[in-house]
């Protein structure tokens, strides 16, 4: 049971997790507000240069003859030698202020190209250092996702076993439907009487049938199928015993393996399970209507109305609980007994596949599968299963071509009336009549001229369509159910 949306939901919070304690761990610093990160990246303040003037004008006075008379030389003297040292102090003040400041934007455009070049380094190593963060974290939500939906998975598979019984102890009762019955309900069968009082529904070759009334839950009626251990009297056990309670074990294991866990509308589910040292019990839901063979039967004989609806219906119930078993359940199930007699009706007249004694688990692998001897009904049976022991979902097809036949003609494939035909086969014989074009003399009277003979030419088209001798010309089941489904629209 994978649950593939909670192991992505779970990465998607894990990766948010890491994230958060990724930026948690490594914050975006404001390196040009802390001095002391600044001095580590290599940023620092600005050189202030200040431009000291002089404190006393130098100056160089030069030698100028002059012609006027050496009273006024003093006063001209004392002029020119402040005008002199005020220009020489102004163009050294200018000179100097030049050459500081072109020294100090030198120096300054050098701080801030080599500032600017550390800036840029230290923010690319910042981004690649958060990215591989990021594909850190989100790799290791994604692995964490994945394993923890794996652990959770495999927990509530075993709680649904757990619950389902299928870790108890043989010895005890296994419980398929915990909703429908409990363990305390199947009290009864440990006495030796317990089956004294109960209504016998059947009976075949392993075993009896039984109707019953859970004690604990009146209202709940299950019908209870015996499989005997052993037949006869003590003694060690014949060889053809020994056969025959292997194929029986076979037959338990086989519906315990397929119908135990599986759900589906038409099919029976089997409800619980019990072991005896004499015997073991298989509990099913109990069908008030009985199998379509019975029904048949008593519209044959007009004990009861089986109008053509209701057949049709019937029809895609089966259709569908075929194409479930082949297309939908990994691996698929082939039923290999497909019959009338093991299509039961409930009360709504829903149909209900049952007794997969005989079903088995085909891999994906396999094209086919094969038996050491012929399982099933005669005149449902396969012919290229019947001769080569090989058998695929084709054969239940085919089987269930013959349900259709069954269910428009009214005539079971022992029935007398193909033993006086030439064919000796209903298969055959349909096949021929239908090619013949006189659909109209294989409906069953019953249902001849009412409004649905057109439906029911259809039906025996499809009929001979899954009856075909080779299996690689039948539809699936999927393709059947398609059919049968735009009928009546």
């Amino acid at each position: 049971m994978a649950l593939p949306s909670f192991s992505i939901l779970f990465s998607i919070l894990l990766l948010f997790a890491q994230l958060s304690i990724s930026d948690a761990v490594h914050p975006v610093r404001n390196d040009r507000a802390d001095p002391y990160r600044r001095h580590q990246i290599g940023l620092r303040r600005p050189t202030r240069h200040v431009v000291r003037r002089p404190t006393s004008a130098r100056y160089y006075s030069h030698k100028k003859t002059s012609s006027l008379p050496n009273r006024y030389i003093l006063t001209e003297k004392s002029n020119n030698t402040a005008n002199s040292t005020s220009n020489s102090t102004s163009h050294q003040t200018n000179f100097n202020a030049t050459s500081n400041s072109n020294s100090t934007s030198h120096q300054t455009n050098s701080n801030a190209t080599s500032n600017s070049n550390s800036t840029s380094t230290n923010h690319h190593h910042i981004y690649k250092h958060k990215v591989r963060n990021w594909i850190l974290g989100f790799i290791g939500g994604c692995l964490g996702g994945l394993f923890s939906g794996m652990i959770v998975s495999a927990f509530f598979r075993f709680l649904l076993n757990c619950i389902r019984g299928r870790y108890r102890s043989p010895s005890g009762p296994s419980i398929f439907m915990p909703k429908v019955i409990r363990a305390g309900d199947l009290a009864f069968l440990e006495k030796e009487d317990g089956l004294a009082s109960l209504e016998i529904i059947g009976q075949g070759g392993s075993g009896k049938v039984y109707k019953s009334q859970l004690p604990g839950n009146p209202s709940k009626t299950v019908a209870i199928k015996q499989i005997m251990k052993r037949a006869g009297g003590g003694g060690d056990p014949t060889e053809e015993e020994t056969n025959r309670l292997d194929k029986w074990m076979r037959q338990i294991k086989s519906e315990i393996k397929t119908v135990g866990y599986i759900r589906h509308k038409n099919l029976l589910p089997l409800v619980a399970h019990v072991s005896r040292p004499d015997s073991h019990f298989l509990i099913y839901e109990f069908m008030k209507n009985g199998s379509l063979l019975d029904v048949l039967v008593q519209a044959k004989t007009g004990q009861q109305e089986l109008g053509w609806p209701a057949r049709l219906r019937i029809a895609d119930g089966i259709a569908a609980g075929l194409e479930y078993l082949h297309m939908h359940h990994k691996p698929q199930i082939i039923h290999r007994d497909l019959k009338p007699a093991n299509i039961l009706l409930d009360d709504d007249m829903e149909a209900r596949i049952a007794d997969f004694g005989l079903a088995k688990e085909m891999p994906d692998a396999h094209t086919h599968m094969t038996s050491s001897n012929v399982a099933g009904t005669l005149g449902y049976i396969a012919p290229e299963y019947y001769q080569t022991l090989k058998f695929t979902a084709k054969c239940d097809i085919y089987s269930f071509g013959v349900i259709l036949a069954v269910l428009a003609m009214g005539k079971q494939p022992t029935d007398e009336f193909f033993q006086s035909t030439e064919e000796m086969s209903l298969v055959k014989w349909l096949r021929n009549t239908m090619h013949a074009d006189n659909a109209a003399a294989a409906i069953d009277p019953v249902l001849a001229g009412g409004d649905f003979d057109e439906q029911i030419k259809l039906v025996l088209r499809i009929a001979c369509f899954c009856t075909v001798d080779d299996p690689k010309e039948r539809p699936t089941s999927k393709d059947v159910k398609s059919m049968i489904s735009q009928i009546g629209r």
